[in-house]
């Protein structure tokens, strides 16, 4: 028996051993994709990157430009790592893109002598298709995010990194007393950016969301800055959660820019389940 429901009756899902694929009662089967990933359902329209766009954020992600907040994420674990089970943790990572935060983090586990079954879900195929030729160890699968394919109470750890907290999904497939990471973009985050995009740029103060029935462990707020030529700010405009505001001339207007001191920033939160 696996953690995961059958997408189409929601019945748990079993674990075919010699294809690593899966089955329920009902007779639905989920084979692993030749690529490495697997197909649970597709959303109706999924945001997809080109190959281009999707290199680019790969390219960007690895060079180490997020590092710090990544540094913070590790501190975080490493301070809670009471919280976690003393051998194999259970690790979600939602909207996963091609798993650079889920390889990140479970990467912060293993330094903490923890096993990682690292599962990520995600609407974009091919991003990971990708994902699954840089880890294979890593359970990557194509499903909508709104009803999330898997069993109540059974993840150790679930992240949103660099993305919002939507629905109940993510505290129900949590299990009582698991951790959830969250990282949101700070105030100033991307701000000589965003002044392209709003005529009053005023910064706002961002919350600290901590959802019914858990407690907030710790918080932090990261602030840098990073050296990067247009194409690279219009990359990081693009994973951010108001790309939609740009339009074509603004995103060639950025592109033409040099940003030698762009703010970027990141709260960084870790919050544990206290109820079933």
């Amino acid at each position: 028996m696996s953690c995961f429901l059958c997408p189409k009756c929601h019945q748990p899902l079993m674990v075919h051993e010699a294809s690593a694929g899966f089955y329920c009662a009902n007779k639905h089967h989920f084979d692993k994709q030749e690529q490495g990933y697997w197909v649970f359902s597709q959303a109706k329209k999924p945001q997809l990157d080109s190959r281009q766009v999707m290199r680019a954020k790969r390219f960007l992600l690895e060079s180490g430009i997020h590092q710090p907040m990544i540094d913070a994420v590790s501190n975080m674990l490493a301070k809670s790592a009471e919280y976690l089970p003393a051998d194999k943790v259970s690790l979600l990572d939602i909207d996963c893109g091609d798993g650079f935060y889920l390889r990140a983090v479970k990467q912060q586990l293993h330094q903490l002598d923890k096993q990682v079954n690292a599962v990520g879900f995600g609407e974009a195929e091919n991003a990971l298709y990708a994902g699954a030729k840089i880890d294979s160890s890593l359970q990557l699968i194509v499903s909508q995010l709104k009803q999330l394919p898997m069993s109540d109470n059974s993840v150790d750890i679930v992240s949103l990194i660099d993305k919002p907290l939507k629905g109940k999904e993510p505290m129900r497939v949590l299990k009582s007393g698991g951790l959830m990471l969250l990282v949101q973009p700070a105030a100033r985050h991307l701000w000589q950016v965003k002044s392209y995009l709003y005529d009053k740029l005023e910064p706002k103060q961002v919350d600290v969301i901590v959802p019914k029935g858990f407690e907030l462990l710790s918080t932090e707020e990261v602030n840098y800055q990073a050296q990067v030529s247009g194409e690279q700010a219009v990359t990081l405009l693009q994973m951010s959660p108001f790309a939609w505001r740009a339009s074509d001339k603004v995103l060639k207007q950025i592109q033409a820019k040099q940003f030698d001191e762009l703010e970027l920033g990141y709260h960084v939160s870790l919050v544990k389940k206290v109820t079933s």
